[in-house]
Parts: structure tokens; C-alpha cells; sequence
């Protein structure tokens, strides 16, 4: 099966892209992982923050106004979080999805590399066999030219 190797070349080209493309993705997913991960850091931080602030201020006595207003402030926190732990989990599938791609893309960048690899192989053994035929049939005929001239001596 002969292969065309320019064409090879184009599709070996694309794949490359490909690849790159993936990689770009994966790092794009990577990123927004990290960012997710900073913003749960600054709700935990917050939230512990005013805790802790909430602590030393009840301690001097409050309503029991402010005592809802901020039980309600601290549901709606501990709401954002669970959202963010959530947002964490879909990026993190974001980041495996983008990896497979990834490494997907990269076997067959390799595939197509060794078939080009192969055809290359493959054409310059037939050019030595095709180079070597040449060499023996003019040796030969050098040889059956020189057996006439001895013959004629």
C-alpha cells in the first residue's frame, strides 16, 4: 500500500493542531479550576471571619433580630459554599474531560507519526532494492561485456 506522504504530512499538520488545541483546553480548564478553588478559599475565609466577629460581638448580648438576620446570613453563606463546592466538582470533570482529549489526541499524533515513520521506511528500502537492481544489472552487464572482449582475444 503505497502512502502518500505529502497528504500524510496535512493530516500529521491537523493532528498536531488538534493536540495543541486540547492542550490550550486543558489548560483553560486548569485555570478555571484554580479560580473556583480561590473563590471557596474566600468564602471559607469570610465565613469564618465573621464567625469569629459574630462571636465577640454576641458575647457583649444582641437582639434577637440581629441573632436571626445573622443566622440567615450564615445559612446564605454556607449555601454559596455548598454552590461552590458544587462549581469545583464540574470544573474538576471539566479538567478529567479536557485530559482525556488531551491524551487522546496525543496517541494519534504518535499513530500518524509512525505510519509516516513506516512509509518512510518503506520507500527508502524499496529505492536501496530498486538502486541495488541497477548495480547488479550493470555489473552483469559488465561482466557478460567483458567475457565478449575476453572471447574475442
Amino acid at each position: 500500500m503505497a502512502v502518500n506522504l505529502k497528504s500524510m504530512q496535512l493530516v500529521v499538520d491537523l493532528a498536531t493542531r488538534r493536540r495543541d488545541h486540547a492542550g490550550t483546553q486543558l489548560a483553560a480548564a486548569l485555570q478555571a479550576l484554580e479560580h473556583a478553588k480561590a473563590q471557596l478559599t474566600q468564602l471559607v475565609d469570610y465565613t469564618e471571619e465573621g464567625q469569629n466577629k459574630w462571636q465577640a460581638r454576641s458575647a457583649q448580648g444582641v437582639s434577637g433580630v440581629l441573632v436571626q438576620h445573622q443566622r440567615a446570613f450564615s445559612q446564605k453563606l454556607q449555601e454559596a459554599i455548598d454552590f461552590q463546592h458544587q462549581v469545583i466538582r464540574q470544573k474538576q470533570a471539566t479538567v478529567a474531560s479536557a485530559q482525556g482529549n488531551l491524551q487522546q489526541a496525543e496517541r494519534e499524533l504518535a499513530t500518524l507519526k509512525k505510519v509516516v515513520e513506516r512509509a518512510l521506511q518503506t520507500q527508502e528500502a524499496t529505492a536501496r532494492k530498486r538502486e541495488q537492481k541497477q548495480v547488479d544489472e550493470m555489473a552483469m552487464s559488465m561482466l557478460a561485456h567483458q567475457r565478449r572482449l575476453a572471447e574475442q582475444e
